[in-house]
């Protein structure tokens, strides 16, 4: 099990792949599908498990 939150590192999140298993404290379940959507300020992940729940977290972008 993989715990998942917002303060998990961009690049853990990352490595994260179908058939895992994650948990954010509220949900948990087998990774079905990843979707990353992008913008100037922040990193999405969307997470949809088998049982049809979704973990959305948002990262906020580091500008150097």
């Amino acid at each position: 099990m993989i715990f998942v939150d917002d303060k998990t590192p961009t690049s853990s999140l990352l490595e994260v792949k179908q058939g895992d298993n994650i948990d954010n404290g509220q949900i948990s379940g087998s990774v079905k599908n990843i979707s990353i959507q992008e913008t100037d300020e922040y990193l999405m992940f969307l997470f949809l498990l088998e049982n049809n729940q979704e973990i959305v977290i948002k990262k906020i972008r580091q500008v150097c």
